[in-house]
């Protein structure tokens, strides 16, 4: 028998199938409800990061020939994402030069971000520069263009640095039923041609660098879901900033408050604040893996555009499953417990307390979000 290549085929999908089986060991988390919905949500999970770390690895690697592609779609989705907003993403070389052209659609806010390093696919993330609508110029008909480089242009730019390795957008609206999206289109100054096909070689690392993010990705979204678990539950907590260059960077045009609900089965968790007039907050509520509970439809959030405000000016909220159409209401959708992102955006308005009390169901009032006076 001749002797096997050095880069055969079967030798890199056996090592592929071998390096996920440590991503398992995410599904033995010690804080993770081992309840059927999480730990059958904690498979699909797996397997969707596989499809999110080959994109990322493979498909749209080149740096050569970048694309722009959705980063989550409804069913593949991670790192706590909300319906609000639609996620584009593009792997770039920080120390070449880029042409990002689109025309926008009818989203109100957006953010165009590069960053040094992809959590999951590198150790850390840091932001290396920024874009929203308050500083793009744009066309009288909607088009525009940004340069993304180590070198200072003029008009649009986006600075890179010899770290930067990752192009994320975000456009945000009220109702994406209503909302037409923007449309985007980047390519690499000095390009030829097209990009070629793979080889053997390049296979094995790509294969490789998706095993590894299937590892690790879903650990530390994990982790920081536990995180939150381990705090008191059905409480928020505002977070100001990242903690440190291992921490997701945040949004520059968002403050954040997060919770934990936790819920028995004929219990609602009741919110209330006074938010001020500002462009939009949002309240999202994902699941132990950290993924919105609905990212195509809206029953798992509730934002400023659709929650009403009572007489007094504050807005009461309720968390409950099988909400259905009850006024400010958030749906469960069927879990127990899971995480809570309230974003407050495009202000510096400090982010609100929100006051969280559990109740029993069968005290709510039928049309109101407050508990009814029993004889």
């Amino acid at each position: 028998m001749p002797d096997k290549p050095e880069n055969d085929a079967q030798e890199i999908w056996e090592q592929f199938c071998e390096q996920l089986k440590q991503a398992g060991q995410v599904l033995n988390r010690c804080d993770l409800p081992a309840d059927d919905i999480n730990l059958a949500e904690g498979l699909r999970h797996l397997v969707r990061s596989i499809r999110m770390g080959f994109e990322m690895s493979c498909e749209y690697a080149d740096t050569d020939y970048p694309q722009i592609a959705p980063a989550y779609t409804a069913t593949m989705m991670a790192e706590g994402p909300t319906s609000d907003c639609r996620y584009h993403h593009a792997f770039i070389n920080g120390e070449d030069t880029y042409v990002l052209q689109g025309k926008l659609g009818t989203a109100p806010w957006f953010e165009f971000s590069v960053y040094a390093g992809k959590i999951g696919l590198q150790d850390a993330s840091r932001l290396v520069s920024s874009i929203t609508e308050t500083e793009l110029q744009v066309e009288a008909d909607g088009c525009f263009e940004i340069l993304l480089s180590p070198e200072h242009q003029p008009g649009n730019w986006l600075r890179t640095d010899s770290d930067s390795s990752y192009l994320f957008l975000r456009e945000y609206a009220f109702d994406w039923s209503e909302t037409r999206g923007s449309h985007f289109d980047i390519a690499r100054r000095g390009a030829t041609g097209r990009r070629p096909p793979p080889d053997l070689a390049e296979m094995r690392i790509a294969l490789a660098r998706t095993a590894a993010f299937v590892e690790k990705g879903p650990r530390f979204w994990g982790a920081l879901v536990d995180q939150h678990a381990a705090g008191a539950a059905n409480r928020f907590h505002t977070i100001t900033q990242a903690r440190g260059e291992d921490s997701p960077t945040m949004p520059i045009g968002h403050q954040f408050s997060f919770g934990y609900f936790k819920l028995a089965p004929d219990e609602a968790l009741l919110l209330e604040f006074e938010p001020v007039d500002i462009p939009y907050w949002a309240i999202q509520l994902t699941n132990c893996w950290f993924e919105a509970l609905s990212l195509d439809d809206n029953s798992a959030r509730i934002n400023n555009s659709t929650a009403a405000r009572d007489s007094d000016g504050r807005v009461r909220i309720v968390i409950m499953d099988g909400a259905g159409n009850r006024p400010n209401a958030i749906d469960t959708l069927g879990h127990c417990e899971g995480t809570m992102v309230f974003r407050w955006s495009r202000t510096v308005e400090p982010v609100p307390t929100i006051e969280a009390t559990v109740v029993k169901r069968t005290d709510l009032a039928p049309e109101s979000n407050t508990v009814s006076m029993q004889e």
